[in-house]
């Protein structure tokens, strides 16, 4: 039988020298430290960001602590944090299933034949995933390299990581990322008519520039001002990705936007159930609503008006859901009964 503390351990081992620099040690350390935010930001649904820390609640529940330090031939135990919970459907606490992630992906690029595909359908995200093949290729040893690493993730076997893999990593580092398709909800507030063709597109993730082809042009002069759902390519250039549309049935003028997510602790926690947000423009403000639910906010950004909804929507879990039930007034443990059927928890 498995213990549930073995699930949240993760051991190292470093041989094959007679003495094991310190950088060398702390590299490892902190490079499968990287792996396990990367994926445990991934799980709580934040979006992928260029740069900066990891928020404070990825850390608190991902961050490994040593429990075992032999020194000569380096064996490290470490384990997270135990004061977390696990969410019901779930397979685990977000940094068990970030362990569980870590040894998927180990042991995906211990194939020879892996390829990038089979990455990303452990992690639906390309930016994310070659962040974590960074991280990996920093720490796997080459076939130069004079030292043997081990590691055991959790309840999983030990994973010797092969130096034969590492130019395989390194191959897939270098795989181009190709176009994809990708829907967006927004209002459209410029437009250029000249050779680039482009609109921008305030939206909840801030502006974004939508590329359109010329026979679509009036089709696209028609909705300056209103609010649209958006579906077209994101399609690669010079490092980035753009959006771009060739086709009217493209674009739909809409009035409602499907909430995803809340924001708790700073992160954005996926929902079970979306929630329907009116969205009207009056007066350079955005104002959004939801009856049922009683959220209303008006902000003059898009980003700002859905991010002060989701605010809106933790505050009514930590209420009504983060409270005992026999607290609540039967009215209350009704509306409690509602919350639980979107956030799942």
């Amino acid at each position: 039988m498995v213990k549930a503390k073995d699930k949240k351990k993760i051991s190292f081992s470093i041989t094959g020298k007679d003495k094991i620099p310190a950088t060398e040690m702390v590299g490892a350390i902190q490079h499968i430290q990287n792996v396990i935010y990367h994926i445990g930001d991934y799980l709580h649904g934040t979006p992928n960001r260029p740069q900066g820390d990891f928020p404070q609640v990825v850390k608190d529940q991902c961050t490994l602590f040593i429990t075992n330090l032999e020194i000569g031939s380096v064996i490290a135990d470490m384990q997270i944090g135990d004061a977390q919970t696990g969410l019901p459907g779930l397979d685990g606490t977000y940094g068990e299933r970030a362990i569980i992630l870590t040894n998927e992906f180990i042991g995906a690029l211990s194939d020879p034949d892996v390829s990038i595909n089979d990455l990303h359908n452990k992690i639906g995200n390309p930016h994310r995933v070659n962040k974590i093949l960074k991280e990996l290729h920093s720490m796997w040893p080459g076939t130069q390299s004079k030292s043997e690493l081990t590691f055991k993730l959790g309840d999983n076997p030990e994973k010797h990581l092969n130096p034969d893999q590492r130019d395989v990593i390194q191959s897939l580092l270098h795989t181009p990322l190709h176009e994809y398709e990708k829907e967006v909800f927004g209002r459209v507030i410029e437009i250029r008519v000249d050779e680039k063709r482009k609109i921008q597109i305030d939206t909840p993730e801030g502006p974004i520039e939508c590329y359109y082809s010329s026979d679509i042009e009036d089709a696209v002069r028609e909705v300056i001002g209103e609010l649209v759902t958006i579906r077209g390519m994101m399609i690669p250039s010079k490092g980035k990705f753009i959006l771009s549309i060739d086709d009217e049935v493209s674009i739909d003028n809409v009035s409602q936007y499907h909430l995803k997510t809340m924001t708790k602790d700073g992160i954005d926690t996926n929902l079970i159930r979306e929630v329907l947000v009116d969205i009207d423009f009056e007066n350079d403000y955005y104002i959004a609503s939801n009856d049922d639910l009683g959220l209303l906010s008006a902000k003059p950004k898009m980003k700002q008006v859905v991010e002060e909804i989701q605010e809106e929507l933790a505050i009514l879990w930590q209420e009504y859901v983060a409270v005992k039930e026999d607290e609540l007034t039967a009215s209350g443990k009704s509306f409690r009964k509602k919350l639980i059927s979107i956030t799942g928890m």
